[in-house]
């Protein structure tokens, strides 16, 4: 890339900045990540992997979606290829409350929280029950080679999330300046989303989800969802999600704070740890809440909600408690969530 400075006597070509500029970047990116887009919100810095690597910036998106930053910094095109690639595989079986650990470990020093921060970064949109239901990578560099390029747009057209942004630094004297350049644009990637047929998220209101009700097709588990459906709408503790599967909250009826999650295929995800505690009325509440959660083996036996940052998928599904447990489960919501 190149930049001129229009002058009097004509076009002056600009002096690259110097190479060490790069590694400003990493800085410049986790202060204000819409220099790639506004689109995104970093939820997390070097976060280590399970194959003990760090992610250079961990972001997500306005629909929950993960988002993979990488800086190519002095390494071969083929490395960082491959690096981005092996850390795709990692993020691709994360499951959400382990994005919640990692976000809420990260915005806490920040003195906020993963929710907090969506819904400030994006408005009227809350943050989704469930997370990752896709995945991005993007590869930030000063420049690419063509085999790179090349390489990228093979992977982009067959349906892989991978895009590549590059930056480049100019001197006019003491001024400096940045350029940014996006390999693929963002209307190709969309046309080869649509190709690739992935499903939009869906806001799942009431009258939706009685419609994905009647076609589950196991008999126990479709009474207990429409059960817990109907008990939520008269109680005032429902809560319309916005996600790809169907699926509804239950919140607390005073604080008006998500504290559970019921997704149609019979999962349950309880939000309980010290970063949600501000959802609940008092801290007695909280803990009463595992508590019964964890009488019902829904919860490990020796978890303690002060070591848990935001919640967990709960061990059963609705569909494996027995008739028995089910009831003592809506005493159980009737009896935290509702306010006496």
């Amino acid at each position: 890339m190149r930049l001129w400075k229009i002058t009097d006597k004509g076009f002056e070509v600009l002096n690259r900045a110097a190479v060490e500029q790069e590694k400003k970047l990493h800085d410049w990116l986790e202060r204000d990540i819409s220099l790639i887009s506004d689109d995104l919100l970093v939820i997390g810095r070097e976060v280590l992997t399970d194959f003990n690597k760090s992610i250079d910036l961990l972001c997500l998106d306005g629909n929950g979606d993960i988002v993979i930053i990488e800086l190519k910094r002095d390494r071969a095109p083929r490395d960082v290829l491959a690096q981005i690639l092996e850390y795709a595989s990692w993020v691709d079986d994360l499951p959400s409350e382990r994005i919640l650990e990692i976000a809420n470990d990260y915005l806490q020093k920040k003195g906020t929280t993963l929710e907090e921060a969506f819904q400030q970064k994006f408005g009227t949109r809350e943050l989704p029950e469930l997370l990752n239901a896709s995945h991005k990578m993007v590869i930030v560099a000063s420049e690419l080679d063509a085999q790179t390029e090349r390489i990228l747009n093979y992977l982009s057209k067959h349906g892989i999330d991978i895009n590549a942004v590059t930056f480049s630094y100019f001197r006019d004297g003491e001024n400096k300046y940045m350029a940014r350049a996006i390999l693929i644009p963002q209307s190709l990637k969309e046309t080869v989303m649509k190709l690739s047929k992935r499903i939009p998220s869906i806001k799942w209101t009431a009258e939706l989800l009685k419609e994905q009700i009647d076609k589950i097709p196991k008999e126990v588990l479709r009474k207990r969802v429409s059960e817990i459906l109907k008990f939520a709408l008269e109680k005032d503790i429902f809560a319309e999600s916005f996600a790809q599967s169907p699926q509804f909250s239950l919140i607390m009826q005073n604080t008006r704070g998500k504290v559970l999650a019921v997704l149609l295929v019979g999962t349950l995800y309880a939000y309980f740890g010290l970063n949600e505690a501000r959802k609940y009325p008092t801290d007695e509440v909280r803990r009463g809440f595992v508590e019964d959660l964890k009488r019902l083996n829904l919860l490990p036996q020796n978890i303690n909600p002060d070591e848990v940052g935001s919640g967990r998928i709960l061990k059963r599904r609705l569909d494996d408690l027995t008739d028995e447990e089910f009831t003592e489960l809506l005493k159980s919501l009737e009896r935290n969530l509702v306010s006496k």
